[in-house]
Order: structure tokens, then C-alpha cells, then sequence
């Protein structure tokens, strides 16, 4: 097993299924709670954590009611104009992103190469020619102080884990909201090799062919390059801290999307604390991958959106989903979220990738 230092990654594209398939489920099944028009079809949905360090990718759609109007689903939106503006003085128009990559996402991908900056205020302006100006804003705020992540092998409930235990440094001058998840990141190995200066492909019927004739030259040699998919499995997270907001929303032996810290009992202090990651997913020949564990520091607009989220991972398989209360997005005029976050992360390799 081997670890690199922090760095960053996408948390957009296949990572915001869930996401769009819970809202389809609250919105349906909260509509009666609610004034009649809230929920009513062709509103523009936003989904997007935008992260410091990635590029700009904002999935956009649109909630179009299907049969009886009682269920909900979305619909690509590729007609809108969608404005990034930085800090209210730099703007950038994002196009919508045509690439294989998106195709089976349920929404519309609006990308821009620009990149995210730490502590820095965003604002998205959407507008749409029948669904009108959709609008939100939000802040990154700055990377989270890590100070160490130290893992073994363990059991929770004799269950195999793998367990972190991981400390950070909070800041004293504000608020911050700290979030801990992991996801193992499905990867493919490219074979290739080098000849008079040119890359070939190894993984090509022909790349093999020619490799075999020229194989034995001189500094001829066969090399792997692990490539991201895009792709990505949310591993269960356990903790036994009673000071998570996990322990409000469900029995500590339960498993968890993801671990809930506001700074409010350790503001200004060294925090530490231990977490179990299920391995169901880590050794699978279908899902070869890298394990990401995250540290990450949420605005608080993004922090209760993925609190509710949670929350409803335990409501609905526990009360009538007519009780359920729909969690509130910061998207004027439309659904969802747009929400800032920073991450230090450690990656982990369990599977054979040759």
C-alpha cells in the first residue's frame, strides 16, 4: 500500500447522482407540504460543490413532471447563458460541455478551464429564454490546517475497516464547517512505450503488434499510466465520536455518507478524531480504483444541504416520506445548491492495477 501527499479532484460529473436522484424523491414526495407553485415543473436545478483547485464544471438541468404529475425528473438544459463572476469583478461564460464523459449524467454539463480559488466569493447567474434568471452565490473558504492522518486495519462491529484517525488545525477568527468522506476512484491502466521520440499505444492491436517487433531495441521499454475514469463509489464512513453531528442524526453503529463537525466546540484548537471506512468496496475486480480520503472546510449553505442529505439517507427508510421536509437550496428562483468547499485528501491504493 502506498500514499501521496494532498492534493486535489473533480467532484462534479457521476458524483451528483445521488444528489439529483434525492431531490427527484424529496420533491415528490414533499410537494403537499409546500405552495403549489415551488415544485412545479421546468424550474432550473444546480447541483454544484465548487471546489478551490478544480476547473469549472456547474451541472445544470430541469424538473419536468412525467405521468400522473406526481413524479419528477430532469432534463438536460443546453440553451441557457450561465455567467461566473469571481469576487463581483472578473466574469466568464460557461459552455455547455458536449463530452462522452457527460453523457449519462442527468443534467447538463457547463464547463470553463478557468479554476477555483480558495477564500474567494462566487457568484452564478443562469438564464434561461422561457425559464427565466436563475441566480446564487457563495464562498470557498480557505484549505483546512491537516496536521496528520495515521491509518491500520481494524473491525467496527466485526465488521473489516479500514481506520484514519486525523487531526487539524481549526481557525480561532471565524466559523468553519469541516466534513470528512471518502470514495474510491475507478481507474484504468494505459499500457504504451517510446520509439525514436514518439509515444505508441500498447493497448491497441496494432501498438501490440509493433511493440513485439521493436521490443528488444534499445530503450525500448513498456510503461502503465493510471488514468482517472470520472468515475467514482461512496465508501461508508463509521465514527464513534459523540461530538459529530452524526450522533444527532443516527445511531453511532449505522453507517454514514459522510462525518459533520462545526468548529463551535473546538474553535481555535487541535481537533482529532477517528473514523472507519467499510472495505466492501476496496478489493473488487469490476471496480479497480484508488481509495480518496477527505478533510474538507464547507460553507455553511453547502454544510446543512449535505446534513439534510444525510438525514434523509436515515428519514426515509424510517418515517412516512410525506413528513419529510424538502432541504433548502440557496438557488434563487430555482432548485438545489451552490455551494464552496476546500480539501486536503491522502490517497490509498488497495488494488492490483497491472
Amino acid at each position: 500500500m502506498q500514499k501521496n501527499h494532498p492534493t486535489y479532484k473533480l467532484l462534479t460529473g457521476n458524483r451528483y447522482w445521488p444528489l439529483f436522484l434525492l431531490l427527484a424523491l424529496m420533491v415528490c414526495s414533499c410537494k403537499k407540504n409546500f405552495s403549489s407553485d415551488q415544485f412545479e415543473d421546468d424550474k432550473l436545478v444546480v447541483l454544484a460543490e465548487i471546489t478551490a483547485g478544480d476547473s469549472v464544471k456547474i451541472p445544470i438541468g430541469k424538473t419536468i413532471k412525467v405521468e400522473n404529475g406526481n413524479l419528477i425528473r430532469f432534463e438536460k438544459v443546453n440553451d441557457a447563458t450561465v455567467t461566473l463572476t469571481e469576487t463581483n469583478t472578473m466574469s466568464w461564460v460557461l459552455q455547455p460541455n458536449y463530452s462522452p464523459q457527460y453523457a449519462n449524467n442527468p443534467t447538463s454539463m457547463f464547463t470553463n478551464k478557468k479554476r477555483f480559488k480558495a477564500n474567494t466569493s462566487y457568484m452564478i447567474e443562469i438564464n434561461h429564454p422561457t425559464l427565466g434568471l436563475v441566480k446564487a452565490s457563495t464562498h470557498i473558504p480557505t484549505l483546512p490546517k491537516l496536521l496528520s492522518v495515521d491509518t491500520s486495519s481494524s473491525l467496527f462491529n466485526d465488521k473489516e475497516v479500514f481506520a484514519t484517525t486525523i487531526s487539524w488545525k481549526d481557525s480561532l477568527n471565524y466559523d468553519e464547517f469541516y466534513i470528512i468522506e471518502a470514495v474510491k476512484e475507478l481507474v484504468k491502466n494505459n499500457h504504451f512505450y517510446f520509439y525514436q521520440g514518439k509515444r505508441y499505444s500498447y493497448d491497441t492491436p496494432e501498438g501490440k503488434e509493433f511493440y513485439g517487433q521493436i521490443k528488444n531495441t534499445p530503450g525500448v521499454k513498456l510503461l502503465t499510466d493510471t488514468v482517472g475514469l470520472g468515475k467514482y463509489v461512496r465508501l461508508n464512513l463509521y465514527t464513534e465520536d459523540d461530538l459529530s453531528e452524526n450522533a444527532r442524526i443516527d445511531k453511532l453503529t449505522n453507517p454514514f455518507r459522510r462525518i459533520f463537525f462545526p468548529d463551535e466546540s473546538f474553535n481555535g484548537v487541535i481537533r482529532t478524531t477517528r473514523v472507519y471506512i467499510d472495505k466492501l468496496f476496496f478489493v473488487d475486480p469490476k471496480q479497480k480504483g484508488r481509495i480518496r480520503l477527505e478533510l474538507k472546510s464547507v460553507n455553511k449553505e453547502l454544510y446543512d444541504y449535505l446534513m439534510l442529505y444525510e438525514k434523509y439517507k436515515t428519514d426515509f427508510g424510517s418515517v412516512p416520506t410525506s413528513q419529510l421536509v424538502s432541504p433548502t437550496g440557496n438557488i434563487q428562483n430555482g432548485l438545489g445548491i451552490f455551494g464552496g468547499s476546500t480539501k486536503r485528501e491522502r490517497v490509498y491504493y488497495f488494488d492490483s492495477l497491472l
